[in-house]
């Protein structure tokens, strides 16, 4: 299943590389199981609603409200550990690393952050994309298929988990 699935929430589709890798890829990985669009909604929506440790959503909302969820730090992953108990994923967050830093170790699971900058005409732009690599960092799934973030962009850093 892929986030532009038209199943799946709208904004899972527009946001929800880094939910699907987590929640749909992860889950089918440790679990065997694969999650439903209606499971995957299920889980965005707890996830939006329900406070980690500290108070804070584990998926942030519309911070500005404004009524929308598309802007600057919205729809954003906050407790990454807390969503893989929320969906029951046993899985620990580890970290953010640059590609050279991470110590692999068995039991861990890795998603890459991909970063993309190019220009048409005289505008720059710029885009980031969450995939799930194998352990020597390549792409084994892609949330949007074929990806030009992926595809034309440099991986930027790694998000570490580990069974418990």
């Amino acid at each position: 299943m892929k986030q532009t699935d038209l199943t799946l929430i709208g904004y899972i589709n527009k946001y929800g590389c880094f939910f699907m890798c987590i929640a749909y890829w992860l889950f089918l990985q440790v679990r065997k199981v694969e999650p439903g669009w209606k499971q995957l909604n299920t889980w965005w929506m707890f996830a939006l609603e329900t406070k980690d440790q500290t108070g804070r959503p584990i998926i942030t909302g519309d911070m500005n409200g404004d009524g929308d969820m598309d802007d600057g730090n919205e729809l954003l992953i906050g407790d990454k550990s807390a969503l893989c108990r929320l969906i029951g994923l046993p899985l620990e967050y580890l970290g953010v690393f640059t590609p050279e830093t991470v110590v692999k170790k068995p039991g861990q699971h890795y998603i890459g952050e991909f970063y993309r900058e190019w220009t048409e005409g005289k505008k720059k732009h710029s885009f980031t994309h969450f995939a799930a690599l194998d352990d020597t960092f390549a792409v084994v799934y892609d949330p949007i298929e074929n990806s030009n973030t992926v595809k034309y962009g440099k991986l930027k850093t790694v998000r570490v988990f580990r069974e418990v």
